[in-house]
């Protein structure tokens, strides 16, 4: 939680919550969980949980009883995640969670771990897990200009879906829409305004030729 100063009033983000009290709110949309789709692939599964962050994982231990419930209960359980977390943490989310969200930003050891403050070779550890024991694995890589648009790194993510095929990946482009929250708790924020469209489409062609994986551009 963190306090914050908005408009001349002051505030705090983020509340705790009871492990009861979250499964009651999770339980609230119980009918959709149930709802199975129509289609083939991805848009066959049923509804469900998604854990996000922040880095959701980082509380597997805490999470561990409501991800239990679920399982019991048949609630598809997805996570997004960085996996910048212990392989014991990881271990634990394989037990119960069903599709995993994983992020690419940086593949660079160096420039990851002064960028991203991460352990590069913690993430490609634990990747090599997850596709080991055949979890499905989404990869969503967040296009940053100046940080993850460099074309080394284009290069490197390309390598690296090829060693690990996923169902799709999928790119974000970069957006201001934080900037106001950022101001609020006295911080900086970034001035994203230098990746283009059309160099959204190139990085989705040059993924999907090199690696013949299913590529989208997520609008935010």
């Amino acid at each position: 939680m963190e306090t914050y100063v908005k408009d001349g009033k002051s505030g705090i983000y983020g509340r705790f919550i009871s492990k009861n009290d979250l499964y009651e709110t999770v339980m609230r949309d119980e009918p959709f969980y149930r709802q199975q789709g129509q289609e083939s692939g991805l848009a066959a599964l049923p509804g469900g949980v998604t854990y996000s962050g922040g880095e959701a994982l980082l509380q597997a231990d805490s999470l561990s009883p409501l991800f239990q419930r679920l399982k019991m209960e048949g609630v598809h359980q997805c996570v997004e995640t960085s996996l910048f977390i212990s392989s014991n943490q990881l271990e634990l989310a394989m037990k119960f969670i069903d599709l995993f969200y994983v992020d690419i930003k940086i593949l660079d050891k160096e420039r990851c771990k002064s960028i991203l403050h991460g352990k590069l070779e913690q993430y490609l550890a634990n990747v090599k897990v997850l596709f080991e024991t055949k979890k499905p694995v989404i990869f969503r890589m967040p296009i940053i200009g100046g940080y993850t648009d460099r074309e080394e790194n284009i290069r490197a993510v390309v390598e690296f879906i090829k060693q690990y095929p996923p169902i799709k990946v999928e790119l974000i482009k970069e957006h201001n829409l934080g900037q106001s929250k950022y101001k609020s708790l006295g911080k900086t924020p970034l001035d994203l305004h230098t990746v283009t469209d059309d160099f959204m489409e190139k990085v989705k062609r040059e993924i999907q030729t090199a690696t013949n994986t299913i590529t989208k551009v997520c609008k935010v």
